[in-house]
C-alpha cells in the first residue's frame, strides 16, 4: 500500500497547528502499530508510538540522560509535544508510521506488514473490504 494514494483530510501541510483529520489518523495508525510492531524488542503502546514518530518527524534531538550514579543514564528526547506539531510535521509522522506498518524488514524488524484497521484503510482511501 502506498500512504500517498489518497490523504483524506490529512495530507495537508503548512506551519500552522495540525488538523483533527490529522490527529485522528495519527492515533488510528499508531494502535494498529501498538498491537503488532515490536520495536526491536520493545513493545511500545499507542502513546509510545506517537511519541516516536512525532519526534522521528520533528527532528527532534537526543541527549545524555541525568546518572545518578546507580547504572547507564540513557538518553532523553527533547523535543516538542505532538499537541503543537504542525500540519506538515503531523503529515510526515503519519507518512512514517504507515512506512513502518508496511515495510518493517526496511528497519531491520522480522514482523509481518501491519494489518491496518477500517480508520488507516479509509484514510489512505482504500476499501476496507478489498482487505478482509
Amino acid at each position: 500500500m502506498k500512504p500517498e494514494t489518497s490523504t483524506a483530510g490529512w495530507g495537508v501541510e503548512g506551519e500552522g497547528r495540525h488538523s483533527e483529520a490529522q490527529r485522528r489518523m495519527l492515533n488510528a495508525v499508531c494502535g494498529d502499530l501498538a498491537k503488532q510492531i515490536d520495536w526491536h524488542g520493545c513493545r511500545m503502546d499507542k502513546d509510545d508510538w506517537r511519541h516516536f514518530l512525532c519526534a522521528v518527524a520533528t527532528k527532534a534531538k537526543f541527549v545524555p540522560g541525568w546518572s545518578s550514579g546507580e547504572g547507564d543514564a540513557g538518553f532523553v528526547c527533547l523535543g516538542k509535544s505532538s499537541l503543537k506539531t504542525t500540519k506538515s510535521e503531523m503529515k510526515t509522522a503519519i507518512n512514517i508510521g504507515i512506512d513502518i506498518g508496511d515495510r518493517p524488514s526496511d528497519q531491520g524488524i522480522k514482523s509481518r506488514p501491519v494489518l491496518w484497521c477500517d480508520a488507516v484503510l479509509l484514510g489512505m482511501g482504500l476499501n476496507p473490504n478489498d482487505y478482509r
